[in-house]
């Protein structure tokens, strides 16, 4: 079986995501030990620090989205990920956002499973403050598609092809579907192919995650201690997908 991790980068004037897919890359070289492809733009990929052997694609991506972040609304060049299935070389993939960052190996475990694609469908707040949901955004259940994990099966590729079609017909699916969140994302397009193909195979266990609100103040290849108002927590050895873009700027 030949598997490897898939992450789609770019910088956007308000963002350095390249940072955040060093330090992501960094710790999928030491707990994953998996090969890893970045899909990149010709600017971002001018701004990598060497990482060792990396595959590098550059695809020029689609600006044309925006996402609310601490109050303001900045660019979110996200509609690349539709194309995943064709830019991934492997016969299994993990789909992973810059900033969900692997501080176990736990991934390997699902990858010696039998599956087409799979994803999350709860999150758990690492902060406790359950400030994470997404329950209520629209009438079908969201699936978190921060990590996917997909094969290179026939189910597989149907699956994404139903996605380009969503994200080319979103206006009606976001009507369809009463979401709430007028903007394009991924997590809702791979809900909906998934509950129109009936997918209904999950991540067993809940992605944890660390909101906006969250300020990550240290961190070592072992995890990360962060600090929620006057609050400050650790968490250690566990994956995460981590919302402060600013962390990793030094």
């Amino acid at each position: 079986m030949n598997a490897g991790v898939l992450i789609y980068c770019f910088d956007t004037p308000q963002v350095k995501y390249h940072k955040l897919a060093e330090r992501c890359v960094q710790q999928i070289k030491t707990k994953l030990k998996l090969p890893i492809t970045i899909i990149t733009d010709i600017d971002t990929f001018k701004k990598f620090s060497p990482m060792g052997m990396i595959n590098y694609k550059i695809v020029e991506p689609s600006t044309t989205n925006t996402r609310a972040y601490r109050g303001n609304n900045i660019a979110w060049y996200n509609k690349e990920r539709v194309l995943a299935f064709e830019h991934s070389p492997y016969d299994k993939t993990i789909l992973m956002d810059c900033d969900y960052f692997v501080f176990s190996d736990k991934l390997l475990e699902l990858l010696n499973t039998q599956f087409d694609v799979l994803l999350h469908d709860k999150v758990s707040d690492m902060t406790g403050l359950d400030s994470i949901s997404g329950d209520q955004e629209s009438t079908l259940p969201l699936v978190w598609a921060t990590v996917t994990l997909f094969a290179k099966t026939e189910q597989a590729k149907k699956v994404f092809e139903l996605i380009k079609h969503i994200q080319k017909n979103y206006v009606h699916y976001m009507n369809l579907y009463r979401i709430k969140y007028t903007n394009y994302r991924n997590d809702f397009a791979f809900a909906i192919a998934l509950h129109q193909m009936g997918i209904n195979q999950r991540i067993p266990t809940p992605m944890s995650m660390l909101s906006d609100n969250a300020l990550i103040i240290e961190s070592d290849q072992q995890g990360v201690m962060f600090k929620q108002g006057d609050t400050v927590n650790i968490v250690n050895q566990q994956d995460i997908h981590i919302m402060d873009k600013e962390w990793c700027n030094g």
